[in-house]
């Protein structure tokens, strides 16, 4: 397995796989509860839930498929990556995904209507990782360049944020309240927003 990832109720895990599938699993009894097929090529690298557990957004080669839960059917392609997606996550809301690519850039996708919103570029190596804010209006990303970058979603523009890891950085997360991020590299860095 490459990627899991917790429903919000924590009653399902959801796993992407080497084999190109998504499999959902039932925590209680370890019971796999189906298994999604249609990504055709590579791993799916990230799975992601909505916020009301009804849907999993799953990347790899170049695509964010959208899927339901409770059907096993795949709801929405979001397709715009030139090279593989590393990374998806849901906005607080549900109605919007970020997605992070190996084409260095960081895109945002309309759930509802499958178009893209905003694509945000500045990175020069391939983005591992896309959290949103607890708030929804920024997103962070990270990425090989050793970097990690806000984005401010309404606008589109990189907020400032100080730099200092000299190695990739391999993960960020937001403190529940939204005043601080975590990023880790080499190095785990605190920084107050």
């Amino acid at each position: 397995m490459k990627s899991v990832a917790f429903s919000p109720d924590g009653r399902t895990v959801a796993s992407g796989c080497w084999d190109k599938t998504l499999g959902l699993w039932d925590v209680a009894s370890g019971r796999q509860l189906r298994l999604l097929k249609g990504h055709t090529k590579d791993t799916v690298f990230s799975v992601a839930f909505s916020p009301d557990g009804r849907t999993i957004a799953s990347g790899n080669s170049n695509t964010v498929r959208l899927w339901d839960v409770a059907s096993g059917s795949e709801l929405r392609q979001f397709q715009g990556h030139i090279h593989w997606v590393e990374s998806v996550a849901f906005s607080p809301d549900g109605r919007t995904v970020a997605s992070g690519s190996w084409d260095k850039t960081v895109r945002l996708w309309d759930v509802a209507s499958g178009s893209e919103l905003r694509q945000f570029q500045g990175h020069t190596s391939p983005v591992f990782s896309v959290a949103f804010s607890p708030d929804g209006r920024t997103v962070v990303s990270r990425s090989g360049d050793k970097t990690v970058r806000l984005w401010d979603v309404a606008s589109g523009s990189e907020l400032p944020l100080p730099q200092g890891h000299t190695d990739s950085v391999n993960s960020v997360a937001f403190s529940p309240d939204g005043k601080f991020l975590l990023s880790g590299g080499g190095v785990m860095r605190l920084w107050e927003l």
